[in-house]
């Protein structure tokens, strides 16, 4: 299973990065948006995608994951986030997922293996 995994926070990325692969998922960590739009447009698709919702300037989490599902309907989101309960727009959509930091590894390595159980539930 792969995932890409998007957190402007350097320690944040490296340590969900790490726990993961310990899971035996297999995981690319970028820093921003823009970057994961170049990977997903060069047609780099992950299982699941793992974005915070506040990466800083640029995008956000929520901008990505729209632009994501636009492209690759089959990809499965999952937002984090430190500053918020639950995303302010409108409800998750279907194939998205949301976890507050802080979060255990083994919460995101759960959300992100059901998310992909989900997939191949409707595919």
């Amino acid at each position: 299973m792969r995932v890409l995994l998007i957190d402007d926070d350097a320690l944040v990325r490296e340590t969900l990065s790490e726990t993961l692969a310990e899971e035996g998922i297999e995981v690319d960590g970028l820093t921003n948006a823009e970057d994961a739009l170049v990977l997903l447009g060069s047609g780099q698709v992950p299982d699941v995608l793992v974005t915070d919702i506040d990466l800083g300037p640029g995008l956000t989490g929520l901008d990505l994951a729209s632009i994501a599902r636009e492209r690759h309907p089959e990809v499965e989101v999952v937002l984090i986030s430190g500053t918020m309960s639950e995303p302010t727009r409108s409800p998750l959509r279907r194939r998205e997922r949301f976890l507050g930091k802080p979060f255990s590894p083994a919460a995101l390595a759960g959300a992100i293996r059901a998310a992909a159980t989900d997939a191949m539930g409707t595919d």
